[in-house]
């Protein structure tokens, strides 16, 4: 080096990450989650990038004092390498017995890798730019390891922060509370989701208590304080996905357990016709549904199982019989007080089936027959007038019911009671 040109020796470098520090700490929380989200008061004041840089600049061995021009520039090598972000120019620069400080902000250029700082500088009396060699390594300070307590991390624009595992079973970010009653990870939001999870080939999130039977902790936890929101949410958008899925590989488990203490414990909803709101299914022929209460059925009124109905299609409201020809099918009633009768298709006037009973490839049909309960069904008064209360069977007029005026005819011609009238014509009654 010539006799002008300066030699800089480092005598601290201070790296502030900044995006792990904050100038208050978070306040202890109990088991509940506060009311107000926390972290994201207007009044805390975020902080830059920027980080302090100090060196010592020696002219011909003493301590050099005046102003000088530096440059400064981040690599990610000690020699060689790629230069990372842009190079900061910084002018008149005060240097006082050798010392000078230097505030540098190089944006998010430090994602956890190892960076060297490289240190152009020109003095009075110097031609051009002098590189110092060699570079000098950045260092973390030790609170920039540790975290200060109650740090937050505060991005405007970005994630907030970002934790990565390549190691199987490891976790990108793990939060520990050794407390009692508060809670290891914690995530809230204004507008959008408090903690998400996504995962490739696994869950997106996973819950796991260790807590005795009788505490009642829980793996998943989630809670709803407005009026419209959901404690847990799940939703399936592929064909064969799964919204929300519970399972229990011990006996005397539950997978699925939904309880309230004023509404409905387990609610499901189909927009689909086709397609069924709850749906239970044992594997090993055991029971699949089990109610220990009254059960109420609200959308519809009779019970009806799936027959195979010779010939064409029956609407809704037609008598059946059994069909003697056919064994286990039925065929639309032909004539009068016949002891055949079966039952009425379902569905006439918009009187749906209630339960419908059905074993798949045991017992084939598609036509829901109401064999008990309410329904309506086609009748005619040419013979006779209907009064609520006579019994009705079987007529000539194919498909319908009439009044049993032959008392000796009608024994096991009865299809049921009338609950409604029909004066003359024809026209539907509702039976039970």
């Amino acid at each position: 080096m010539s006799r002008h040109h300066p030699s800089l020796s480092v005598a601290a470098v201070v790296l502030s990450l900044v995006l792990l520090l904050s100038s208050q700490a978070n306040p202890a929380r109990g088991q509940e989650a506060p009311d107000a989200l926390q972290g994201t008061d207007a009044t805390d004041a975020a902080l830059s990038t920027a980080f302090s840089y100090q060196g010592r600049l020696q002219r011909d061995g003493a301590p050099f004092n005046g102003t000088c021009d530096f440059q400064f520039s981040l690599w990610d090598a000690a020699t060689a390498g790629s230069q990372k972000g842009n190079v900061l120019s910084l002018t008149t620069v005060a240097v006082a017995a050798g010392l000078f400080t230097a505030s540098l902000d190089f944006g998010n250029q430090f994602p956890g890798e190892a960076r060297w700082l490289e240190t152009g500088v020109k003095c009075a009396g110097d031609a051009a730019f002098v590189t110092l060699q060699p570079r000098q390594p950045l260092t973390a300070v030790p609170y920039a390891i540790g975290l200060l307590p109650g740090t937050i991390v505060d991005n405007p624009s970005g994630n907030g922060f970002k934790g990565v595992a390549h190691t199987l079973g490891k976790a990108g970010v793990v939060g520990t509370n050794e407390g009692s009653g508060g809670y290891g990870v914690y995530g809230a939001s204004a507008d959008g989701g408090g903690v998400v999870g996504i995962s490739i080939n696994w869950v997106g999130v996973y819950g796991e208590t260790k807590a005795l039977a009788s505490t009642g902790a829980a793996g998943v936890y989630g809670k709803a304080i407005g009026p419209s929101g959901m404690g847990v949410a799940g939703r399936a958008t592929e064909p064969d996905s799964i919204g929300v899925k519970g399972s229990a590989d011990a006996s005397g488990g539950v997978g699925v357990w939904g309880e309230s203490a004023a509404n409905t414990g387990v609610f499901g909803l189909t927009k689909s016709a086709s397609a069924f709101a709850v749906w239970g299914r044992n594997t090993a022929g055991g029971v699949a549904g089990r109610f220990d209460g009254v059960v109420q059925i609200t959308g519809g009124a009779d019970l009806a199982e799936r027959f195979v109905v010779t010939g064409d299609a029956a609407e809704p409201g037609t008598l059946l019989v059994i069909d003697g020809d056919h064994p286990g099918q039925v065929k639309p009633s032909s004539g009068a007080y016949d002891t055949a009768v079966v039952g009425v298709v379902s569905g006439a006037n918009g009187v749906q089936p209630g339960l419908t009973l059905h074993q798949d490839g045991v017992l084939e049909g598609d036509t829901q027959v109401a064999i008990a309960g309410r329904v309506y069904v086609m009748a005619e008064a040419l013979s006779s007038p209907i009064r609520p209360g006579d019994l009705l069977t079987t007529s000539a007029l194919p498909g319908h019911a009439m009044k049993a005026t032959d008392r000796e005819r009608a024994y096991g011609a009865v299809i049921g009671k009338a609950l409604t009238g029909l004066d003359a014509g024809t026209g539907f009654v509702l039976v039970v």
